[in-house]
């Protein structure tokens, strides 16, 4: 009897990855949990067998349909393996269609790496937390007994699987279309073979908070500041005449309540004139906190929903065979490129049970991107500030830690770069 396969269409915002994906941008990024104790990979692979139970449809491929990609419901079983790859290495391919996500583990670290088409740093989150909570439940017993919630809620498959772009796209409503306008980019010499490098700096939450807060901004808001006078610090005079843009993701979830664990996130774009600006400190952080007050309201998140969804909804797109929507799509994402500098994205504070906490030392993200990116995520009173980039010059990241480092923050650096360990404090601090 033939076996029918269950299939779900891409979210609204997956639908640019899969044809803009490629060895240069695999749009894979990776979630990581580091413990204070060797993972023991038997144990891990029972933890992953349990949590693709919650998470069922994680074991879709990614295949091309007559109009769009879609997801198809497939058998395979996903295999922990020790890690020997580059971080955020290629996970689709159109001729050899596997799972988009993998789980592998070095050391003391459990990384989860997952396909942008699949779900974004929100769901990625939820499987990582559901994944490390088994795992210490049958590697410590008597510490299970806190019960994990996802988001505070018991969720339903279909809850966790559904679009919310469709949920909360209006068709009604009037789209309006933002001029597009070129940042500046940073330039140089490529790592070999696509790889990316990372820098990694691990800071006090409260402190941060601390300093953040005497500032009279948010989190967000101080790093983006203390980013893009960074990437000033850098610039030549003839490159100023370009404005420094850098993307945050907005997690819709804090203004659309939603229990889907795929994508549902949003762009906002802060962008500073160091030409026909100040370049202080102050003056950038005070442009950055009018912006972040501009752009984070439901009436501009429910803007970017209508945005988006509605070129999926147009009929005349829709009528369009895919084959000749890959080159508009391709198209689209390096267009939406050239608006970006870099990015920074806060996951924000990820918890787990109180009885596990003393297991766990801290959870990091970083992002397989063409453009430099930021990622920062806390745990307890860690906070995990993670660099990625596949530029050889680490001229950013070591302008980045070091202004923090000036306003008088304990940071412990580790990198993928070949650098020694001692040379990299050294030369950041």
């Amino acid at each position: 009897m033939k076996v029918i396969q269950k299939w779900s269409r891409l979210d609204n915002a997956a639908k640019i990855f899969p044809p803009t994906s490629s060895k240069h941008d695999s749009n894979v990024f990776r979630f990581t949990c580091e413990l204070y104790e060797t993972v023991d990979p038997q144990v891990l692979q029972h933890a992953l067998d349990r949590t693709i139970v919650r998470f069922p449809f994680y074991k879709s491929i990614l295949k091309r349909g007559m109009f769009w990609y879609y997801l198809e419901e497939s058998q395979q079983r996903p295999i922990v393996k020790e890690e020997n790859e580059s971080p955020c290495a290629p996970l689709y391919s159109a001729d050899r269609p596997g799972l988009l996500f993998r789980v592998c583990y070095y050391k003391k670290r459990i990384n989860l790496e997952v396909f942008h088409a699949l779900t974004d740093g929100v769901g990625a989150v939820q499987f990582l937390r559901t994944l490390v909570y088994f795992y210490l439940a049958e590697k410590h017993p008597d510490c299970a007994g806190g019960e994990l919630q996802l988001d505070g809620r018991a969720s339903s498959q279909e809850q966790i699987r559904q679009d919310a772009f469709e949920q909360y796209y209006d068709k009604d409503k009037k789209v309006r279309r933002e001029k597009a306008n070129h940042a500046y980019r940073l330039r140089g010499a490529h790592l070999p073979d696509h790889r990316i490098g990372i820098v990694e700096g691990v800071l006090s939450t409260k402190a941060v908070l601390k300093n953040a807060h005497e500032c009279r901004a948010s989190m967000s808001e101080f790093l983006t500041a203390i980013l893009l006078c960074s990437i000033n610090d850098g610039m030549a005079v003839r490159d100023r005449l370009k404005p420094v843009a850098i993307t945050v993701p907005v997690n819709l979830r804090q203004f659309f309540p939603t229990q889907t664990a795929r994508n549902f996130f949003g762009i906002i774009h802060i962008s500073y004139d160091f030409k026909g600006s100040g370049a202080s400190f102050p003056e950038v952080l005070a442009k950055v906190r009018s912006s972040f007050k501009e752009l984070l309201v439901p009436e501009n998140m429910l803007e970017i929903i209508n945005r988006y969804a509605s070129l999926e909804n147009n009929f005349v797109i829709r009528a369009i065979p895919l084959e000749a929507k890959i080159p508009c799509l391709r198209f689209a994402g390096w267009r939406a490129e050239r608006e970006d500098t870099a990015a920074l994205s806060n996951i924000g504070k990820i918890s787990m049970p109180p009885e596990m906490a003393g297991f766990i030392r801290l959870f990091d993200a970083f992002v397989g991107t063409g453009h430099p990116q930021i990622c920062l995520c806390s745990f307890g009173d860690a906070l995990a500030i993670s660099y990625s980039s596949q530029l050889e010059s680490t001229d950013l990241p070591r302008c980045f830690f070091h202004r923090l480092a000036e306003l008088g923050l304990d940071i412990e650096i580790n990198s993928n770069l070949e650098q020694s360990e001692e040379e990299e404090a050294d030369a950041v601090l």
